[in-house]
């Protein structure tokens, strides 16, 4: 019975490894990023034009096999881009930025990409063609 415990517990833990892993391997790779916005009432009028401006947004993500994450931002002619690391914890995204602030998303599979979902924003990650 300790063995077959023994052995059942070798498995789970090689399968949690694993798929932590996959997830890394399937992130890793340049993404357009489009903020995902919802406007719960529809006579707010700040809160449409700000969706509209954030929908204008130009995001790009490089997520980089070592762990650190080229990120930029563009709107009309300003721009901003910054580095940090990434890492992927369970079903969770955790970026650090260069001002150490962490960001935490759940990531979601989609069938052209990922969704990254937070209190804050959520993001829909699409690959950049090669």
């Amino acid at each position: 019975m300790k063995k077959n415990l023994l052995a059942v517990a070798a498995v789970a833990a090689l399968v949690a490894c694993s798929g932590k892993a996959g997830l890394e391997k399937e992130l890793v790779g340049s993404y357009s990023a489009k903020p995902e916005i919802e406007v719960a009432d529809s006579t707010d009028f700040s809160a449409q034009l700000a969706a509209a401006m954030l929908s204008q947004m130009k995001m790009d993500m490089d997520f980089n096999s070592d762990g650190t994450i080229d990120m930029s931002v563009s709107m009309g002619a300003n721009s901003q881009s910054t580095q940090g690391k990434w890492e992927v914890r369970a079903d969770s995204l955790f970026i650090t930025d260069s001002t150490q602030t962490v960001q935490g998303f759940g990531v979601a599979k989609t069938a052209d990409g990922f969704k990254l979902t937070s209190e804050q924003m959520n993001l829909v990650l699409t690959p950049k063609a090669e």
